[in-house]
């Protein structure tokens, strides 16, 4: 009688919609196909080759960010923009505060305390302008995981989509992007 109860009881949980049976066995690392596929710092390297992508493209946030959040809600939920991003980069979300090292390219960096926050080694060495560290802050680098631009602040859809043109045109090498932007 109890096995008969506990069979019952689980067929309520799943009819009730708490437990959903495909779910359990989804990968949680999936992305439904709309969506940028991002990955960790860490993976971007591997990946990139592995997708034979010609660059990467980092995405510098923080939790506490409410830019970054629109950024998130705005310009990376674009259809077009996730079509640029999927075809052309391998896009990577790393939380710039994050406490844990980070293996990248060989090295390990730290978390570096700064008053009341700090922020990793590896997100100041990449999204650094002028000496200071700002999110949102795209930074793309190639192949190999060297840095070749930053862009900090807000983008909306049509700025995002100009810088991606922009390295997937392949025009970062012959002109500066406030060029290209005014081209187009």
């Amino acid at each position: 009688m109890k096995k008969s109860s506990i069979v019952y009881l689980i067929l309520v949980i799943f009819a009730c919609g708490s437990i959903n049976p495909l779910q359990a066995k989804t990968n949680p690392a999936s992305v439904p196909e709309g969506d940028i596929k991002w990955t960790t710092i860490d993976k971007a390297l591997s990946e990139t080759k592995i997708n034979n992508k010609k660059f990467i493209l980092v995405n510098l946030y923080t939790d506490w960010c409410g830019w970054c959040k629109k950024m998130d809600e705005g310009a990376f939920s674009e259809a077009s923009i996730v079509a640029l991003m999927n075809a052309n980069f391998t896009p990577v979300k790393f939380n710039a505060e994050i406490a844990q090292p980070i293996m990248f390219n060989g090295k390990t960096y730290n978390f570096n305390k700064s008053g009341q926050r700090g922020a990793n080694q590896l997100a100041l060495d990449l999204g650094s302008t002028s000496g200071k560290l700002g999110y949102p802050t795209l930074v793309v680098l190639d192949a190999n995981g060297n840095k070749i631009q930053a862009f900090p602040g807000y983008k909306d859809v049509e700025t995002l989509g100009a810088i991606l043109k922009y390295f997937q045109s392949g025009n970062y090498k012959t002109m500066d992007f406030q060029q290209f932007q005014s081209g187009q």
